[in-house]
């Protein structure tokens, strides 16, 4: 499983860099972002979400990178730690209202019976500009969110998670 999952970082990653032209015009870009997640599959995983990102940019990528994240669960002591390559873009080379966010990779899940998962993550989502500048951008997004988590114990019996974890995510956040 973890090998699969590497593999499908690792693809992503290659595709991402073939879309960056090794011209002036591609450069260094980082973001951060907060949000929060409302977990949709009723398994009781809704989350307070920190993001941070890095990679380049161009005329048609706002960025194309890696990133990973801390989605803290509000009504259970679990945790999860997406790690995942990221590619934004309007399509457009110049600046655009919407965009769209691509995230996949995979997550670890810290559970509250004390054991961990690492299941395969993806984030599409859609986004609006709120403040372009040439040195920063800040955003809003909406994005569904997958996470393959499946059951696990606790000590109040066992918590059932059938197909995975979804999450309807919003999030504010800045690039540079």
């Amino acid at each position: 499983m973890m090998m699969n999952l590497r593999r499908i970082l690792l693809s992503i990653l290659g595709a991402a860099s073939l879309a960056l032209p090794a011209s002036a015009q591609s450069h260094f870009a980082w973001g951060a972002e907060a949000g929060g997640s409302i977990d949709v599959s009723g398994n009781d995983m809704s989350s307070f979400d920190i993001n941070a990102f890095f990679g380049y940019k161009n005329r048609f990528l706002d960025i194309a990178g890696v990133g990973a994240g801390i989605n803290m669960m509000v009504s259970n002591s679990c945790r999860t730690f997406p790690f995942y390559a990221i590619v934004r873009t309007s399509f457009r080379s110049t600046p655009s209202l919407c965009f769209l966010d691509l995230r996949t990779g995979c997550a670890l899940n810290n559970m509250s019976d004390n054991t961990s998962q690492t299941t395969f993550y993806i984030s599409p989502g859609l986004g609006f500009n709120l403040a372009i500048s040439s040195k920063f951008k800040s955003y809003f997004s909406v994005a569904y969110t997958y996470n393959g988590m499946s059951s696990y114990g606790s000590e109040h019996g066992v918590t059932e998670i059938n197909h995975g974890d979804h999450l309807v995510s919003a999030r504010f956040g800045v690039t540079f």
